[in-house]
Order: structure tokens, then sequence, then C-alpha cells
């Protein structure tokens, strides 16, 4: 019977086209099919198929290789001389499942809170709220009005509603309504996610009030690192070389020409971009005089929007940098590693596109 259903397939060669099917019908199970296709014997495709229809399998050339390999394969697998019974195939499985368990039993440890909460939305949030179960802690969500059916709002243990005479993104950047919800639902800790309050040193100062975790810098880092130009007066104290820009903050389109056109300015080309948050939000190549001003007033309101501060700062624009990063990670007790560094350089509208790691071609 074995040799007969081997024979058969062996035949199949002559046929452009195979079903799943026939392959069954000649005695190949799910691995054995898996195992060909493997080899390069045969090759499904659904190229010119409906969803609906099943995966076709097409014979490649019947060459002496592929003969041999077949041969070998129909005996293991129709013999069974490889193949394990299916209960010897579910005690493994079941062996495996244990050792699983107890592997997680050993390592096993206290979550490091009992309830946080995700101040995000989307795709992060839900990340967030993933990892908080996978830990065994219980977990929150926010959400506006208009994300009321969004995906996150369902995967939180408790969801709350923000305040409704807010815009849809200016519900998120509501600092006095969320801190209050963790205060009322004993919130432990809070995950900002990235953009909105993520970068927010007034979000993370209102939470350590109230004895919540900020998940996430310090106060302290966030007034060095999220203000853009704490950041750039840092750098220069270290010796970091920089381009030129302003010292401080500009709030109007006349305190940037004051800037860029006076006595010790830059001149034009210059950037605009957003004192507070980053991600390509409140960024503005601006050529000449003539677009500062509403170039100026695009960048300022879409900052405002995204992270409740109008505020920009302008430097001497580059074009087509090389955009090299590298992250650092602590864990708040004084431990500190880098991850090396990476090419972010392949951007559009000033947000990365394709990070490279590590980055090419630097020198040591």
């Amino acid at each position: 019977h074995n040799r007969k259903n081997q024979f058969n397939f062996i035949k199949l060669f002559k046929y452009p086209i195979v079903s799943s099917k026939m392959l069954r019908r000649v005695g190949f199970s799910p691995p054995a099919r898996a195992a060909v296709l493997q080899r390069g014997i045969i090759s499904s495709s659904r190229r010119g198929l409906k969803p609906t229809q099943p995966v076709q399998y097409r014979c490649n050339k019947s060459s002496p290789s592929n003969i041999r390999s077949l041969s070998v394969l129909s005996h293991d697998f129709l013999t069974g001389s490889n193949v394990k019974s299916r209960h010897e195939r579910w005690m493994t499985t079941k062996t495996k499942t244990n050792e699983v368990e107890q592997a997680k039993h050993a390592v096993h440890r206290e979550p490091p809170f009992t309830k946080i909460m995700a101040a995000n939305r989307g795709e992060i949030a839900t990340r967030i709220l993933r990892a908080g179960a996978e830990m065994e802690m219980s977990t929150v969500g926010i959400y506006s009005h208009e994300d009321r059916f969004t995906q996150h709002r369902y995967k939180a243990d408790q969801s709350f509603k923000l305040n409704t005479t807010k815009s849809p993104v200016g519900a998120y950047l509501d600092i006095p309504t969320i801190v209050k919800l963790c205060v009322e639902n004993n919130v432990q800790a809070v995950h900002p996610g990235y953009g909105f309050l993520s970068e927010n040193e007034g979000f993370a100062k209102a939470l350590e009030e109230n004895g919540i975790v900020f998940i996430g810098p310090t106060p302290e880092n966030l007034h060095q690192f999220g203000d853009k130009t704490s950041a750039r007066e840092l750098a220069i104290k270290m010796g970091v070389p920089v381009v030129p820009g302003t010292d401080d903050a500009v709030s109007t389109a006349s305190e940037a020409r004051d800037f860029i056109e006076g006595p010790d300015g830059c001149g034009y080309p210059v950037i605009i971009k957003a004192a507070m948050g980053g991600g390509g939000r409140g960024m503005r190549v601006v050529e000449n005089a003539e677009g500062l001003e509403p170039l100026f007033n695009l960048a300022s309101n879409e900052a405002a929007s995204a992270f409740g501060d109008g505020r920009c700062f302008i430097e001497r624009y580059v074009n087509e940098p090389r955009h090299i990063e590298v992250q650092a990670l602590g864990d708040g007790t004084g431990n500190v590693v880098h991850l090396y560094d990476r090419d972010c350089s392949v951007q559009r509208r000033h947000q990365k596109v394709v990070e490279t790691a590590p980055a090419t071609g630097l020198k040591e």
C-alpha cells in the first residue's frame, strides 16, 4: 500500500497543478506536505485564486534529485518511521507545556504595581495595556468622546471618558482630569506612551505630588530634555557642537525675525521647531523672509494643538544631514546603558520612516 501511494505521488509530476486534496489522497499528512514544500519538490501558490479557494500546489520539474528526495520522504512519512503517533505527539506537547509553566513559576516576580494607567490612545495604549496584563497588573485606559469605539478602550480592565468639552487631542492633554481619575481610582503608576504628555514636566510633577509614579524620566530630566531650548543649553554647556540658533523659545514671528535678521542672526534658510514635544510635529523650513510669518504661525499652532505649548525656537537649517541617534536606557536606580547607534536619516515630513542599526560609515 505504501509503495502504491509513493508511486502515485511520483506520477503527480505529470500534472502542472496539484490540489491539497490530491496530496491527502495519496497519504501525505500536513507535516509531510510541509517537508516536501521545504525541499522544493512542490511549491504552494494562491496566484489567481479567490480567498475562499484552497491553496494549490505546483509540481516542480521532476529532476532525479527531486525523485530521490521524494522517495526518502514518502518512505519516512508513509511507513511512519519518523512520525510519532497522535498520543506520542500529545504527550510531547504536554511535557513541553509543563516545562514552560514550571519555568514561568520559577522566575515569577511580584508585579511592581497593582494598577497602571495608559495615558494615551491607539496602538501604543494597546501595547501598554497588554504589557500590564502580562505582568498581572490591573489596567486603566482613558478615551475621548471621538475614541469611544476604538480598540484601546476595550483592552483595559477599566476605561474612563475624558473631558468632553475639550478637542479630540486636547482631551489627552488635560492634566487635571487625568490626575483626578488616577487619584479616584487608586492608580499607582501612569505610562504616558509617546507624544501627548510623555515629555511634559508639569504632568510628571502633578503625578509625583499625588503619590503616583510616572513611568518615564524624572521631572528634572524632562525639564532639561523635554524643553528643546534647555536641552540645547545643556549641550552647549557639555561642549557638544550645535548649529546657530535662538537661546530661548520665541512666541511670535516678529521675535523670530529679529533673531534671524539681526546682527548676530543666522540668516536663511532656517527651521522652526516646537520648543516642547517632537516627532516631527510643529516643524517648518523657511527659505526666505516672505515665508517666515505664515510658516511660523503654522508651526506654532500645530505645536499648541499637539503639545499644549505653541512656543518655538529657531535654528539654522542643515540640508540633507545624517540623523544619528544613540538611545540610553536607565532603571531609575543609577544603572544606565546605551543601546548603540542607529541611522534615522530616511524621513518624510521630519518623521522617521526607516531606522537602521547600527549606523554605517561612522568614524570610530
